[in-house]
């Protein structure tokens, strides 16, 4: 039991870490260790759980920043997406899948860390709109299905060729968003240990709290250019971990 706990702490502050450097990626730093001590359905909804605790930390701090006009396609494609996700949780075989997107994201990343600058996607007024609302509905459906939220509007605002504040500001309270459905769908559609998830989410917070504060020092410290190669990395480098 010790060990357990020892694992899905040690699991939440790494990702808590990535969460204040990066502002996504917790579901996929945590899935890799947490798969030892509890099932996918149980991950995806303590996944889910503490993302919604560290996004809504995240965002309060830059509150009066967010753009609604540019986020709100987002939440609205995301909204009807996460619902498809969660029902497709217990159709699709979540390990092939996995394996097939994890591949498209090590390409991705490999391609774009091999280029000295993004290609920047310039559309503009209702066409934009649609296209970021997609980009939300294609994050909740892999957000429902595998808390996958994070990589597709990422990926979308680096394309967009925005800075790294306005990009965060833009995916990290999406992913928080689209968390909470997440965690409401999953919580009421499957049936898991409540009290031994209690107790690991109990485990988890001190031990975020303490990442999320390094992750921000971190974002604070990072110029534009090094932003941009860490998210690459990080895409990277969990296109790999869902691999195994």
């Amino acid at each position: 039991m010790w060990l357990d706990l020892a694992l899905v702490a040690g699991g939440a502050f790494l990702a808590a870490v990535v969460i204040g450097s990066a502002g996504f990626a917790f579901a996929m730093v945590v899935t890799g260790i947490w798969i030892y001590v509890m099932p996918p359905q149980a991950i995806v909804l303590l996944a889910a759980t503490c993302a919604t605790l560290m996004h809504v930390v995240n965002v309060w701090q830059y509150r009066r920043d967010v753009d609604l006009r540019l986020l709100w396609p987002f939440l609205a494609g995301g909204a009807l997406g996460v619902p498809l996700g969660v029902m497709a949780l217990t159709r699709v075989d979540t390990v092939q899948f996995r394996h097939l997107f994890g591949a498209f994201m090590i390409a991705y990343s490999a391609c774009m860390l091999a280029r000295p600058r993004l290609p920047v996607v310039r559309i503009t007024g209702l066409a934009s709109r649609f296209a970021d609302g997609a980009i939300g509905w294609l994050g909740g459906v892999l957000g429902g299905l595998a808390m996958l939220h994070g990589p597709p509007p990422t990926i979308w605002c680096q394309l967009r060729g925005w800075d790294k504040k306005r990009a965060r500001l833009v995916y990290q309270p999406y992913i928080g968003f689209t968390a909470i459905l997440v965690m409401l769908m999953v919580g009421l559609s499957i049936d898991v240990d409540r009290a031994r998830l209690g107790g690991y989410l109990l485990a988890c917070v001190p031990a975020m709290a303490v990442g999320l504060w390094i992750g921000l020092r971190v974002f604070e410290w990072i110029s534009e250019e090094r932003f941009r190669r860490l998210i690459l990395w990080m895409i990277l480098i969990s296109g790999v971990s869902l691999q195994f």
